[in-house]
C-alpha cells in the first residue's frame, strides 16, 4: 500500500494510495498556510463557512440532504497545526465504487461536492458571505473559545504551548480570541476566501481502487487551475534557550492541573526522530510509561498524568492534573522521570513495550484511510516523506543509545500552573 506522489494540474499534488481491501474510499484536500495572527481565526470561519451554502446548495440542509443521497456520505473539516503552519481539510469517507456499481462509482460526485464547498460559497450580490451565515459560525466560533477555556487540561496546555513558544507562530490559537470574533465580518470573510483562492496549494489525499490516472483526470476537471505556488513549510525547531518560563491562573477548580513544556532541536526529518518518537512512548506516552506506572500508580501524586509529542515541531508536554496540595511534589516527580531516562534507566521491559505500542499503532495505519491519509499528508506537506512501513522499521531499529542521545536533545522550557480555588473532592477531567 505505498503511494504514489503525482501531480494534478498547476499546484496540486495528489497521495494515491491504491487499496480494495476496506468498504470505504477517501478523498481528502488540505492546504497549510503560514500560521499568523491576523489570519488564522477567518481562515477558521472560511472553512466552517464552507458547509453553511454553495452556489449549488444553498444551505446545509440542501447539501445535507444530497450527501445522504449518496449513500451517507460524510464530509468533514479540521483545522490544525502542521509545523508553523496551519492546516485547513476537507475529507470525504464514501462507500467503495464495488458497492455502488463499479466503475468510479462515487468518486466524480465527491470531488463535484468537494469543489463547491472549497471554491464556490454562497455570497450575496456583493460578493459577500450571506450574513445569517456569519452570524450563526460566530455564534458557534464563540462558543468552542469559551469551552476550551473551560476544559481545564486542554487550557492549561494552551497555555504552556504559548509560554514555550512566545512569539513564535506555533504559539498563536487556531480558532484566536473572543474579543475578535465581533471584527468578522462578512466582506472580510469573503476577502480572505478569495486570498486563500489564490495562494494555498492543494493536496489531495485519495485512498481508494480508481486507477491513479482516472482519479488525476477527474481532479484536473475540477482542480486544475485551483490555487497558488503555496508558502514555503515553516517550522522553527530548536532547543529552549534561557530561563524556564513560568505562568500560574487561578480557577474555581477543584484540581490543579499542571504542563510542563520541553523542546528539542529534533523534528520529523532529523535521523532521531524515530527515537524521539520513543522517549515520548517510555516517558508518558502510555499506561506502560513512566509518567502513568511510577508517577500515578506508585506514588499517586497525580489524578492523570501522561506526555503527548508533536514530531513536526520538535516541542513535548507533560501533563498532570492533582490535589493542588501534591503541585511541587508532582512536579518533582515528573521531572525526575525524564531525568532519570535521559540518563539511559531504561529497563527492557520499557523498551519492548514502547517498540511494541507503536508498532501496533503504526500497524493499524493500515486498517484505516483516515489514518492513513493524515501520516502521508503531514508527511508530504512537511517535506519529510516516509511510507508507512519505513518509517516502522525505522522505530524497531532504534537503540537504547539513541533514545537516550535523543533525551538529551530536549530541555525544559515552560512550566503552566492551573490552580483550583475550591477544596478538593472528586475527581475531574
Amino acid at each position: 500500500m505505498e503511494p504514489l506522489i503525482l501531480p494534478v494540474g498547476k499546484y496540486g499534488t495528489l497521495i494515491y494510495i491504491a487499496t480494495d481491501r476496506f468498504k470505504s474510499e477517501l478523498l481528502s484536500l488540505s492546504y497549510s498556510v503560514p500560521l499568523e495572527g491576523t489570519t488564522a481565526q477567518k481562515n477558521a470561519m472560511v472553512t466552517a463557512l464552507s458547509r453553511r451554502g454553495t452556489v449549488t446548495y444553498p444551505t446545509q440542509a440542501y447539501l445535507n440532504r444530497h450527501l445522504d443521497e449518496m449513500y451517507s456520505t460524510a464530509i468533514s473539516t479540521s483545522n490544525r497545526r502542521t509545523g508553523d503552519m496551519q492546516t485547513l481539510s476537507f475529507t470525504a469517507d464514501f462507500l467503495g465504487a464495488r458497492y455502488v456499481g463499479g466503475g468510479k462509482g462515487l468518486l466524480p460526485e465527491v470531488i463535484s461536492v468537494l469543489s463547491q464547498l472549497v471554491r464556490a460559497p454562497l455570497l450575496d450580490e456583493n460578493g459577500n458571505y450571506i450574513g445569517a451565515f456569519v452570524e450563526g459560525e460566530k455564534q458557534v466560533l464563540r462558543d468552542a473559545i469559551r469551552a476550551a477555556i473551560n476544559n481545564p487540561r486542554g487550557f492549561a496546555l494552551a497555555r504552556a504551548r504559548e509560554l514555550l513558544c512566545a512569539g513564535e507562530p506555533y504559539g498563536i490559537s487556531l480558532i484566536g480570541e473572543e474579543d475578535s470574533v465581533d471584527l468578522l465580518t462578512p466582506a472580510s470573510l469573503a476577502a480572505r476566501h478569495r486570498a486563500l483562492q489564490g495562494e494555498a496549494a492543494p493536496l489531495f489525499a485519495y485512498v481508494g481502487s480508481t486507477p491513479a490516472p482516472e482519479v488525476v483526470a477527474l481532479l484536473e476537471n475540477a482542480f486544475g487551475d485551483f490555487g497558488g505556488k503555496g508558502a514555503a513549510y515553516q517550522s522553527l525547531v530548536r532547543a529552549h534557550e534561557g530561563e524556564v518560563k513560568r505562568g500560574e491562573v487561578e480557577m474555581p477548580l477543584q484540581q490543579g492541573k499542571l504542563s510542563l513544556g520541553f523542546r528539542t532541536d529534533i523534528a520529523a526529518n532529523h535521523r532521531l526522530a524515530p527515537a524521539l518518537l520513543l522517549v515520548n512512548e517510555i516517558y508518558g506516552g502510555s499506561p506502560a510509561s513512566k509518567l502513568f506506572l511510577n508517577v500515578r500508580e506508585k506514588k499517586s501524586l497525580c489524578y492523570h498524568c501522561s506526555s503527548s509529542l508533536d514530531l513536526y515541531k520538535g516541542v513535548l508536554f507533560a501533563s498532570s492534573g492533582m490535589q493542588v496540595a501534591n503541585r511541587a511534589a508532582a512536579e518533582e516527580a515528573m521531572l525526575a522521570e525524564f531525568y532519570d531516562l535521559q540518563q539511559g534507566n531504561i529497563s527492557e521491559v520499557e523498551l519492548d513495550a514502547a517498540k511494541k505500542a507503536l508498532a501496533n499503532t503504526y500497524r493499524g495505519a493500515f486498517d484505516n484511510p483516515a489514518v492513513l491519509s493524515r501520516f502521508y499528508t503531514g508527511r508530504v506537506a512537511a517535506n519529510a516523506f516516509e511510507t508507512v512501513d519505513a518509517w516502522r522499521e525505522r522505530l524497531m531499529r532504534v537503540t537504547r543509545a539513541e533514545i537516550v542521545e535523543a533525551a538529551n536533545h530536549i530541555s525544559l522550557g515552560a512550566e503552566f500552573f492551573l490552580k483550583g480555588t475550591v477544596p478538593s473532592g472528586e475527581e475531574e477531567a
